[in-house]
């Protein structure tokens, strides 16, 4: 059907050979007899677009070659000569008779350089003559920078926060507007909040309704408690999983999953990327998300399918990505193509399919994106989760195809990785994507388990916010930091810290992108001058920088190492006079424009768990600045991290 509608667009080529050489009808010969090229009476090229997106599908047809074998045709795509590859794999791309059609498709590779591309045609390994060069656009949707470093909080939860006791950033026993207290201590420029998720828990909605009761509650009373304040509220939608017992819901086509090893169909957790209803009811959702003049953000997570499911969409993938099937395919039922399909990834491991899967399922949820965009009439900046692993693809999602389907922000989840395995995650993120292509941003969960290492775990995660925020992309640093979530900062595995701990290394590491992008006022480091083992004097100098126009007075330094909640038993002794009686604190009158200040100090580190050195900083209540430098940085924990 989509083909059908897009024959207005279609462009007509006739194809023929230079007539003066033409010998033969069919082929092109030369005096000594020689095939050089092909000669085709009076066939057409047709185009299914003139321009498309990374996300989109060229489809290329070829009619009156009557008479000649369609398997020995084949087209290649270049740009200004050089050949560029279909889906990242393939150079030589095959046309297949689909539905009594000749046809071939480009499926752009990922990250494809954006620009005007030629396509050439091929038989038997013989190039085609054309009239005209045959062209099409591969084009990249511009993405707006951000007017300065985003620092987000997010919040994930079903059951209401009217029915929870919080804590606040006072430690004090209140009710739900902890979460803004939170947001707001943090300096958080959003709250994300989870307002749309369909779950299969049997008090978690109403009879006959599409959306559990405790996320739009939840939605309704933190955006309302937001007014007035600087915290802008994002609603997202649990897009396509379905938690709870009984998996997805009657109203919903579910996804299929194979199990490999006993060779077996299954219903997943996943709602079906292909389900019509599902689409709509989060268009209708999306929509008055849109019209909430107090939600100022719009976010889709769980926008794919699962690992190991998904393949109902097999047929849809074999048509639209011209896999090879085997002669007797329409023959086969609906269960017989999943099966084929999944085994052809389970376990045969064909990398050709695999690739040609994961690009087709980002293509998908991108479409699905550019669709709820367009339908929903949504204006408003839009963002994504992804998963962190090989830029996303091995989930089925790619930021380049979200950002061209109209998607602002896309948030990089860098969980559910070991120390060596992070390192390999953001090496794949750093080779892909380059700084100007969009606007990534990255963010870690608070979660003790996951966050392993040789640091404790709030001072992991300041690291892999730091090195994720610095090495997440070529050229350039993150457009901001997400922290996942307060929900897990009040009730998870903390491993023993507390929320403050985690906290205090989220700002930290937001106020350190911040500084490497120079956008504070006061731009302060801290520099650490010798090797020192687990416990023992610590020496280094504090810097402090002007970075504005006029002179910064009644500056305050305070150190804050230790567990937040717990007595520091750390000393520092600063070379400038100490605040009264706190010899932790330090007072500074003055800083004058671009002044630089060097404060050395000598800490007397007697807790030997103590891997971070941490300092607030703060010129005022808007100029409040909290700095991480870590100790060290190795698996024996014997070395300082060096200097930046």
């Amino acid at each position: 059907m989509l083909f059908l509608t897009l024959l207005i667009d279609l462009l007509y080529m006739p194809l023929y050979a230079d007539k003066s050489r033409i010998l033969g009808e069919v082929t092109g010969v030369d005096n000594e007899g020689n095939i050089e090229y092909l000669h085709i009476a009076t066939p057409k090229i047709l185009l299914s677009k003139k321009e498309i997106y990374h996300y989109e599908i060229l489809k290329v047809t070829l009619d009156g070659i009557d008479g000649l074998d369609p398997g020995l045709f084949y087209m290649e795509v270049s740009r200004n000569g050089v050949r560029c590859l279909s889906f990242g794999m393939t150079y030589k791309i095959p046309f297949l008779v689909r539905n009594s059609v000749l046809q071939a498709v480009y499926l752009p590779a990922w990250n494809e350089v954006e620009g005007e591309l030629e396509i050439n045609f091929f038989y038997a390994g013989r190039k085609i003559r054309t009239d005209a060069p045959v062209k099409f656009e591969l084009k990249r949707r511009p993405v707006l920078p951000p007017e300065k470093i985003f620092s987000i909080v997010d919040l994930e939860m079903n059951k209401s926060v009217a029915d929870k006791s919080f804590i606040d950033s006072g430690n004090r026993r209140t009710d739900y507007t902890a979460v803004l207290d939170w947001a707001r201590f943090m300096q958080a420029d959003m709250l994300w909040i989870l307002a749309g998720e369909t779950t299969s828990f049997k008090t978690s909605r109403k009879v006959g309704s599409t959306w559990d009761e405790g996320p739009l509650e939840n939605l309704r009373l933190l955006k309302e408690a937001a007014r007035g304040t600087s915290v802008k509220i994002g609603a997202y939608v649990m897009s396509f999983y379905v938690p709870g017992g009984t998996g997805v819901t009657k109203r919903y086509d579910p996804g299929i999953g194979y199990n490999s090893d006993q060779d077996y169909l299954y219903r997943s957790r996943h709602i079906s990327l292909g389900c019509e209803k599902r689409i709509e009811d989060i268009i209708k959702l999306v929509r008055s998300f849109q019209y909430d003049p107090d939600v100022h953000y719009i976010g889709f997570d769980f926008i794919r399918t699962g690992r190991a499911d998904g393949y109902e969409l097999a047929g849809e993938v074999v048509d639209d990505t011209n896999i090879r099937t085997p002669r007797e395919w329409d023959l086969y039922s609906a269960s017989e193509k999943i099966r084929w399909f999944a085994r052809k990834i389970e376990v045969e491991k064909n990398p050709v399919i695999i690739e040609k899967w994961r690009w087709w399922r980002a293509h998908r949820v991108a479409q699905i994106v550019r669709r709820i965009i367009e339908e929903a009439d949504v204006t408003k900046p839009v963002w994504v989760y992804t998963l962190g692993w090989d830029h996303g693809k091995e989930h089925g999602q790619d930021p380049v195809m979200f950002f061209d389907a109209g998607v602002s922000i896309d948030a990089v989840m860098l969980y559910e990785a070991n120390r060596d395995q992070f390192a390999r995650l953001l090496g794949q993120w750093n080779q892909y994507f380059t700084h100007g292509q969009g606007n990534i941003v990255v963010g870690n969960s608070v979660d003790a388990t996951l966050l392993d290492g040789d640091l404790n775990p709030p001072d992991e995660l300041f690291r892999r916010n730091s090195e994720g925020y610095s090495s997440i992309m070529r050229n350039g640093f993150a457009s901001g930091i997400f922290f996942h979530d307060i929900a897990r900062a009040l009730w998870g595995r903390k491993g023993g810290y507390t929320f403050m701990d985690y906290a205090v290394a989220f700002m930290s590491s937001v106020y350190s992108l911040r500084r490497d992008a120079m956008e504070p006022e006061l731009l302060i480091d801290v520099r650490l001058d010798d090797v020192v083992s687990q416990a023992g004097s610590v020496q280094g100098e504090l810097r402090i920088r002007n970075n504005s126009t006029t002179d910064i007075g009644s500056i305050r330094v305070e150190l804050l190492t230790g567990q937040m909640g717990e007595v520091k038993k750390n000393i520092i002794r600063y070379a400038l006079e100490s605040a009264g009686n706190d010899p932790r604190t330090l007072l500074i009158n003055n800083i004058g424009t671009f002044e630089l200040l060097r404060i050395p100090f000598t800490l007397e580190k007697t807790d030997s768990n103590t891997t971070s050195i941490r300092f607030r900083v703060a010129a005022g209540e808007n100029r409040v600045y909290y700095i991480t430098k870590l100790l060290r940085s190795d698996k024996n924990a014997q070395v300082l991290s060096k200097n930046r």
